[in-house]
């Protein structure tokens, strides 16, 4: 499936939620026409700065009395200078922050109208060009007028379809005012992006962030985006191996994926989830469930801190100060110096990966492993150090060893768990 991408139309109303920002792809700022001024584009710009988000303009009818949702009769000449002139409006004010404009999308009954009206069509890109030059991707409808002056003045198109609208038997949107026509349910949402992200006529998905509820409608198109774009990949027909996203704590995605109807297990590595689960019940939505965590609200429950005393008599020390560029006291001083988290715990029983690591003491595994490393020895690996639970073969650089400390409790299992906080402190002698 080609990537579809979140498209919210935003800079239109007071006390705007910033979440908005985070969640989308691409901003369609309004620039003055139906709302808009140079203060609500300063804030859309610097929130599209903040946030990695594409900014791009939304012109309409300059008609704010109705939202621009009220088409106009506006002669074609006019028009283009009205489109221009919005357009502009923003693209100065990004001019002095540094954020590309790099895309258009028409609003409201300028946006239906347009599509109908070759004249006005050539209006509103010619308007979009005049303002933006050439190298701007225009947003707008599958097929009609639109996306013919689109390409006709050598424009990129990226075909829009609406997650928060719905839709006639011909596939046309309700019009506003009537039942159905903008949908707040978050369950339909999902239904239409599924269905129109799969569907392969549609490049982008709008939410509108004046609809009811918009935060968590948008949450749920993004989180459903993301899902389609990476799905699970099977192994066997009893598991499922799903990417993790970075950002998710790892604690919180086990705790999730197990609890789906169906699954008994989920295990956590370095960079994906694998799921375990009755093939008699798999569960339907694994990669929404990893998603939607990706964009919930962060609500962080710090995890106590374990602090772990550590002889620095490791026999790699030297090799890894000597691969820093370091003196050994210096590498001992930034292994000390930060807190890390479990990232995931594997290998052997209790083995926690905890990162991230100095990057400057990053030092590659051992191109062949020891047959024998002693329990408790504590290593670096790449961007991850850690305490080995027993004595095993291993590859990590030995750096010191743990004292007074256990990673495996016959008892309770392993001591360290995912989201753990880990500190190292020197022991002297």
């Amino acid at each position: 499936m080609t990537r579809c991408l979140l498209n919210i139309d935003l800079g239109e109303l007071p006390g705007e939620d910033e979440q908005l920002y985070a969640l989308a792809h691409l901003a369609n700022i309004a620039c003055g026409g139906h709302a808009g001024d140079a203060a609500s584009m300063r804030r859309a710009l610097e929130l599209c700065e903040r946030h990695g988000t594409r900014a791009g303009a939304h012109p309409s009818y300059e008609d704010r009395e109705n939202f621009g949702r009220k088409a106009l009769s506006v002669a074609p000449e006019v028009l283009r200078a009205q489109v221009a002139g919005q357009c502009a409006r923003l693209a100065a004010l990004a001019r002095e922050r540094g954020v590309p404009v790099r895309h258009a999308k028409p609003h409201g009954a300028l946006y239906h109208a347009a599509n109908q009206a070759p004249a006005l069509a050539r209006a509103v890109v010619d308007g979009v060009v005049d303002a933006l030059g050439q190298d701007v991707t225009f947003v707008g409808p599958g097929t009609g007028a639109l996306r013919d002056a689109a390409r006709a003045a050598g424009l990129g198109y990226a075909r829009e379809g609406f997650a928060d609208r719905g839709t006639l038997p011909d596939g046309t949107l309700i019009p506003r005012g009537q039942p159905g026509a903008v949908l707040t349910d978050v369950a339909l949402a999902r239904e239409n992006t599924a269905r129109l992200a799969t569907g392969g006529a549609v490049d982008t998905l709008c939410v509108h962030g004046d609809t009811p509820g918009a935060v968590a409608l948008a949450r749920e198109v993004r989180a459903m985006l993301d899902a389609l774009e990476q799905p699970p990949e099977p192994l066997g027909d009893s598991a499922l191996r799903l990417v993790l996203p970075e950002a998710v704590a790892r604690a919180r995605a086990r705790e999730a994926l197990c609890a789906l109807p169906g699954v008994l297990d989920a295990v956590i590595t370095e960079a994906h989830a694998c799921v375990y689960f009755d093939p008699a019940t798999p569960p339907e939505s694994p990669a929404l469930v990893l998603t939607r965590l990706r964009v919930e609200p962060v609500s962080r429950v710090e995890a106590p801190l374990i602090r772990i005393r550590v002889r620095y008599d490791g026999e790699d020390l030297p090799k890894v100060a000597g691969h820093a560029g370091l003196s050994v006291e210096e590498v001992i001083r930034r292994h000390t110096a930060r807190e890390y988290t479990v990232r995931c715990v594997g290998f052997l029983p209790g083995f926690a990966y905890l990162g991230e690591v100095d990057p400057s003491i990053a030092c590659p595994r051992l191109p062949a492993p020891r047959t024998r490393v002693p329990a408790l020895a504590v290593g670096i690996a790449g961007a991850r150090t850690g305490v080995y639970p027993f004595a095993s073969p291993g590859g990590w650089n030995l750096v010191g060893t743990a004292r007074d400390f256990t990673a495996f409790d016959p008892a309770r299992g392993a001591v360290l768990h995912l989201g753990d906080r880990v500190r190292f402190e020197r022991e002297d002698g």
